[in-house]
């Protein structure tokens, strides 16, 4: 089991996150969602009110890199450590982990090429739908560029989120299967992403919980974290975020060998 974990910490992605909420709840066909069904938004609708929740486009696009560091856990496999992040417009990432008793997870991605490392797998260039999905997660304006990420959007519906109403967008990317995207009715903000990853122990589905969403430099970024697969529950809590701070690309190097 935490081989499984661990070789799935690359997917962090700190644009989004939460607190442990319920599983989304769909009402019967002559329910709330019936009635729902005949006003859905349409996609721009939603896309376009996410944007202006976070800040707006013309504060997205003066941000040109963001560091951040918190905590992370793994729950129920006694597991803990730090979490520091570094992104550089327009996609290089790169998520470096310390888990006490177990040691240092370097995920990178340079802009073309991917990696993970830790002491239990070793050192692994990414390829296939596992590069692709580090490529789209590691796109610095992601919120804006969401048509442009995925091959297909479509407006599914109305669903629960914990005691949120959501709306409901299945994304399709140009490479691997369909995901869901979340987006608060009330807030506008991404609450939620559903989506089936590849590892190398095998494809595996994930839900990732944002929430407590902050102004950071007029932009809102979600703070808190939580990814939730069958096997094991992720949680993060960011405590430090800063904004346009100079990176160096090295940093968004090959990582060493474990």
């Amino acid at each position: 089991m935490k081989r499984i974990a661990l070789s799935l910490i690359f997917l962090l992605t700190l644009t989004a996150a939460a607190a442990a909420q319920d599983k989304p709840k769909t009402e019967g066909a002559n329910g709330p969602k019936a009635d729902a069904k005949a006003a859905m938004p349409k996609v721009d609708e939603i896309l376009d009110r996410n944007i202006k929740a976070l800040g707006g486009r013309e504060a997205i696009e003066k941000m040109t890199s963001r560091t951040a560091k918190g905590s992370i856990e793994l729950e129920g496999m006694g597991m803990s450590g730090t979490v520091e992040t570094f992104a550089k417009a327009p996609n290089k990432n790169a998520v470096v982990i310390t888990l006490s008793g177990f040691g240092t997870v370097n995920n990178v991605f340079d802009g073309t090429n991917g990696w993970s490392a830790d002491p239990m797998s070793g050192l692994r260039e990414l390829s296939g739908s596992e590069l692709s999905t580090l490529k789209r997660d590691s796109d610095f304006f992601g919120p804006l560029n969401l048509k442009k990420n995925y091959a297909k959007l479509e407006v599914k519906g109305k669903e629960k989120v914990g005691s949120s109403d959501a709306w409901v967008i299945e994304a399709t990317p140009a490479e691997g299967s369909p995901e869901k995207l979340y987006f608060d009715a009330e807030s506008g903000l991404l609450i939620r992403h559903d989506a089936e990853r590849d590892s190398p122990q095998g494809k595996m589905t994930i839900e990732i919980y944002t929430s407590d969403y902050k102004e950071v430099d007029g932009v809102k970024v979600a703070h808190s974290i939580r990814q939730v697969t069958p096997a094991f529950t992720i949680s993060i809590k960011i405590t430090e975020m800063k904004h346009n701070v100079a990176i160096e690309d090295s940093r968004f190097g090959k990582p060493s060998p474990q």
